[in-house]
């Protein structure tokens, strides 16, 4: 009965130990498939009915091809290379700089600013290249807060940048609730209350990004930003 759970067993494996993504998904729907006693030709239809049924995905993956593409390529080397020549630019500066773009992304459905897509290839090196360029080695813990960071403001700018979008379905959610207690609200008129408050959330998270990074880089390397670039540490 418990058996076709193995594969959710899988995932959080797959990720404890830190393996490719399209890996474990794609294993753990072989192990959930075999478990439930899913034959082959009905997981391909599954999965080509809900891929047809999700044209999204499409993109998705042609940027998955497009970034793994470019990141064979030097996509990583040559974003940290870029970085380094920025004088002035924080750690924490980066990431807050990137949660507020990431919100404008998801308002106007341009998907091109999520974690696999665009943090972990360039924008996760960029950030680390601000250290680097310093002289000193990235410290562990603050590279996970870092990660921590970046999972943390997309999360934010999902949230609420998805409630600017009048045809998403959370803003159609909350019409359609409103008018089950016969209340008539335009979706624009949704839109609009909530400008202020993605605006309000957007200052507290990108501060919120700020402090945090700093008190790590004030922990790790406390003449980091005071330091000639390429010193020796």
């Amino acid at each position: 009965m418990y058996l076709p759970l193995l594969g959710v067993v899988v995932v959080i494996i797959g990720f404890a130990i830190k393996l490719e993504p399209i890996a474990i998904i794609f294993v753990s729907a072989i192990v959930t498939a075999v478990c439930g006693g899913i034959n082959v030709v009905d997981l391909l239809t599954t999965v080509g009915t809900t891929f047809v049924a999700n044209r999204n995905q499409l993109i998705t993956i042609i940027l998955m091809i497009l970034t793994g593409t470019l990141e064979k390529n030097g996509l990583k080397e040559a974003g940290a290379a870029l970085i380094k020549k920025a004088r002035g630019l924080t750690t924490g500066m980066l990431i807050a700089i990137w949660g507020v773009l990431d919100q404008i992304f998801i308002i106007f459905k341009i998907p091109i600013g999520g974690i696999p897509s665009y943090v972990r290839p360039i924008m996760m090196p960029m950030t680390l290249g601000i250290v680097e360029s310093k002289g000193y080695e990235i410290n562990p813990e603050h590279e996970e807060t870092i990660k921590a960071l970046y999972g943390k403001d997309h999360n934010m700018s999902n949230f609420f940048g998805q409630c600017l979008f009048a045809a998403n379905s959370s803003v159609l959610l909350i019409q359609s609730t409103l008018a089950s207690i016969g209340t008539d609200v335009d979706v624009m008129q949704i839109v609009k209350v909530q400008i202020p408050v993605a605006i309000f959330a957007m200052a507290v998270n990108a501060a919120q990004t700020l402090i945090v990074d700093g008190r790590q880089v004030k922990k790790h390397y406390p003449d980091l930003y005071k330091k000639a670039p390429n010193a020796a540490n």
